[in-house]
C-alpha cells in the first residue's frame, strides 16, 4: 500500500535531516504521559477537537454516565491543521490521489516526531513537541483515503499507536438515532471526494444489514461549502458585487452541481448584499449565478439533497444527516433552519422526518478515543489540567523553498501548483508547520472559532 511512496518513506526513516524524520530506534510504546494527536485538512477539524475537549460521556469509574467533568480534562492534545494543502477533496478530483496520501502521511509523521517551525517568516526548527499515544484523523477525506496508509506506516515504524477515524463513528451515530424497526433515509453530506470514496456508503450498508427496518441512503457532495467556510477565493469573494472570474462553485452550467432555476423558491437564497452574484437585473433572468456566502452554499446543497430523496421515489422520509466533513458542524443551525422551511412546502413535506437528527461524527469519535485509552491503561483521570497545555499547529506555504508557487499575497499556493504541478516523492518541504496564531488565520476564521468553539478558542489564544 505504501509502495508508491517508497522514496519518501526511505527519506523519513533514514535521513535525519528530513523535517519528517522518525528514528525507529527511539520509538517507544504509548504511555499515559504522552499527548493525543489530532489532524485535519484545515481548521474545520477543530469541531472534532472541540467535541473531544468538551466530551462528558463517562464518569470517574468509566461508566457510560455524564458526571459534569470533561472526560479528557487531564489529557494534552496536539492539533495540526494542514491549511496550506486544503481542501483535500480536490486532489481526488484532480487525479492526484497519491499526492493526497503523501500529505496525510506527512500529517501523521509530524504528530509522531518532535519538530515544528517557529514562524512563517523563518525555516528555523524547534524540537520540543511532545510524543503522542493515540492519533485521531479528524478529516473525513483523509480517513477515507489515508487511514489504512497511516496504520501501515505506524505499524512499519513499530509505534503501537491506535489510529481512529471519523467515518465508522458517524455511521454508528446515525443508526443509533433511528429505531431498529423503522424505515429511514440516512443522508451522507460530505465533500465530493469523501462521497466518491463510498466509505460512508459501504460502512452504513455493512452496519445496517441486520436491521429490521430499511435504510435508504442518499449522498450529497458539498462542493464549495467547506471552502467557503475557509474563505477560499475560488469559491467565495465577499468583495465582489458581480460574478467574478475563476469561480469554481455550483452554477447554472455545472452538470454535477447545477443551480436549477425551477428550485429558486426552495433554495430561498439570501440575495442581500453580495451573498449571491448574478449578471442581469434579477436572479431569475440571469444566465450566470454564483453562490457567495456560507449560508447560500448550505441552502443549495440541502435542497439538492432533498431532490435526491424525492427522486428515489421510495417515499422513505429523511431521518438523519451525517455531517461527513469537519467544517459542516459550523452550519448546523442553517441546516436546521432550511429543513424547517422545506418541511412546510408541498414538494418536500412528506419526505422530511420530524425531527431529522443531525449527526456529528465527532461525538462518537470522542467515545471511541476514551474507550481505547481506558481499555489500554493510557487514560489520565487525575493530576494536572493538561488540557490547557494543548498545542495547535497549522501549515503555511514555505516561501523559502524555491519551487513553491504562491499567489501574490504569499499566503496560499497558486491553484495549478497545488493540485496539478506537484508530485509525490519530490522530497521537498512545500510547507512550514508553525504554531496556530492570529498571524496565520483570518479574523473571520478566528471569529467563527470564538463564536462556535469557545473552549477551543480559549486554548488556542493562550498557547
Amino acid at each position: 500500500m505504501l509502495a508508491p511512496h517508497g522514496e519518501f518513506i526511505e527519506s523519513v526513516t533514514k535521513q535525519s535531516g528530513s523535517f519528517y524524520f522518525v528514528d525507529k530506534k527511539r520509538i517507544t510504546v504509548p504511555e499515559k504521559s504522552k499527548a493525543i494527536g489530532v489532524f485535519d485538512s484545515g481548521i474545520g477539524g477543530l469541531t472534532v477537537f472541540d467535541a473531544i475537549a468538551n466530551a462528558d460521556f463517562f464518569n470517574l469509574v468509566h461508566e457510560s454516565e455524564p458526571d459534569g467533568l470533561n472526560d479528557f480534562h487531564y489529557e494534552q492534545f496536539l492539533y495540526l491543521a494542514d491549511q496550506a494543502n486544503m481542501p483535500y477533496s480536490n486532489y481526488v478530483e484532480s487525479g492526484k490521489r497519491e499526492l493526497l496520501v503523501e500529505h496525510i502521511l506527512k500529517d501523521a509523521l509530524f504528530l509522531l516526531n518532535n519538530r515544528y517551525h517557529l514562524s512563517p517568516d523563518s525555516p528555523e526548527t524547534s524540537y520540543d513537541k511532545p510524543d503522542i499515544k493515540a492519533l485521531v484523523i479528524a478529516c473525513n477525506t483523509a480517513t477515507a483515503y489515508g487511514k489504512e496508509h497511516v496504520e501501515e506506516l505506524y505499524n512499519y515504524l513499530g509505534t503501537g499507536i491506535k489510529v481512529i477515524g471519523v467515518i465508522d463513528a458517524g455511521c454508528k451515530g446515525a443508526l443509533e438515532a433511528v429505531s431498529q424497526a423503522e424505515d429511514a433515509t440516512v443522508a451522507i453530506f460530505a465533500t465530493p471526494a469523501t462521497v466518491s470514496s463510498e466509505a460512508y456508503l459501504k460502512t452504513l450498508n455493512s452496519l445496517s444489514k441486520d436491521r429490521q427496518g430499511k435504510i435508504s441512503i442518499v449522498q450529497q457532495g458539498g462542493k464549495g461549502l467547506h471552502e467557503s467556510i475557509d474563505n477560499k477565493p475560488e469559491f467565495i469573494n465577499t468583495g465582489c458585487s458581480r460574478p467574478f472570474k475563476g469561480y469554481q462553485g455550483p452554477s447554472l452550467s455545472d452538470e454535477n452541481y447545477k443551480i436549477e432555476k425551477e428550485l429558486l423558491p426552495y433554495y430561498n437564497f439570501d440575495c442581500a448584499g453580495s451573498d449571491i452574484l448574478y449578471n442581469y437585473n434579477s436572479i431569475e433572468e440571469s444566465d450566470t449565478i454564483q453562490l457567495n456566502s456560507v449560508a447560500n452554499y448550505t441552502r443549495f446543497h440541502i435542497v439538492s439533497l432533498m431532490e435526491k430523496v424525492r427522486k428515489k421515489g421510495d417515499n422513505i422520509p429523511l431521518k438523519a444527516i451525517i455531517l461527513g466533513c469537519t467544517h459542516y458542524p459550523y452550519v448546523t443551525d442553517v441546516i436546521e433552519e432550511i429543513l424547517v422551511e422545506l418541511r412546510g412546502t408541498e414538494r418536500y413535506s412528506e419526505l422530511i422526518g420530524n425531527p431529522v437528527y443531525i449527526i456529528d461524527p465527532a461525538l462518537n469519535t470522542a467515545r471511541e478515543l476514551y474507550r481505547h485509552l481506558y481499555e489500554n491503561d493510557l487514560l489520565n483521570i487525575t493530576g494536572a489540567d493538561r488540557l490547557k497545555t494543548s498545542r495547535f499547529y497549522i501549515s503555511v506555504p514555505n516561501i523559502f523553498e524555491p519551487s513553491v508557487e504562491t499567489e501574490e499575497d504569499g499566503n496560499r499556493f497558486r491553484y495549478e501548483y497545488q493540485y496539478l504541478i506537484r508530485g509525490i516523492n519530490e522530497l521537498k518541504d512545500y510547507t512550514l508547520l508553525v504554531p496556530l496564531s492570529r498571524e496565520v488565520i483570518s479574523n473571520e476564521q478566528l471569529g467563527l472559532i470564538k463564536q462556535r468553539l469557545p473552549l477551543t478558542y480559549e486554548l488556542i489564544t493562550q498557547q
